[in-house]
């Protein structure tokens, strides 16, 4: 695993065009294959084009399967077609760590992450998203994900 120096930054709200499903961890890898390629289908049809990488968010449910939302950022709100919803990533301040590695692994960077955040005394609020700067092709080694956590105040060094 590679992983960056975690950074604290403050970002602009994202309006968003998401898929949203509950799945077993299982079936997690395979619908976001059909969901990114519907969602970038749908903008096509509305002549909308995505201005960032593709990202999820995932809450774990009690009973062991995952709520997760999938999409692109846009520009502008886009019409819910029944599939694709419009949604959007908070404004506000986050912690964002860099991941190299094949994605098995990625839990460690997120140990990081939560590390980072409790030397600070920071919360997290609400779910982490995932950036997916590089599809998961190629070696697993050279895949880049960019994790964000939503913070509850401006990060503090210790």
């Amino acid at each position: 695993m590679r992983t960056a120096v975690v950074e604290d930054r403050t970002v602009a709200a994202q309006t968003t065009a998401v898929r949203r499903a509950v799945l077993s961890p299982a079936d997690v890898s395979d619908w976001l294959l059909a969901a990114f390629n519907e969602i970038a289908e749908s903008l096509r049809g509305y002549r909308i084009v995505a201005n960032g990488f593709p990202f999820t968010r995932r809450r774990p449910l009690p009973d062991g399967r995952i709520e997760i939302e999938a999409g692109f950022p846009v520009g502008v709100p886009v019409r819910t077609d029944g599939t694709v919803q419009c949604s959007e990533l908070p404004a506000g301040p986050v912690a964002v760590i860099a991941y190299a590695g094949p994605y098995d692994e990625i839990d460690r960077a997120y140990d990081q992450l939560g590390d980072w955040l409790r030397l600070r005394g920071v919360r997290p609020s609400g779910e982490a998203w995932e950036i997916y700067h590089d599809p998961p092709i190629g070696p697993p080694a050279n895949w880049r994900v960019e994790i964000v956590q939503p913070c509850s105040s401006e990060l503090r060094v210790p």
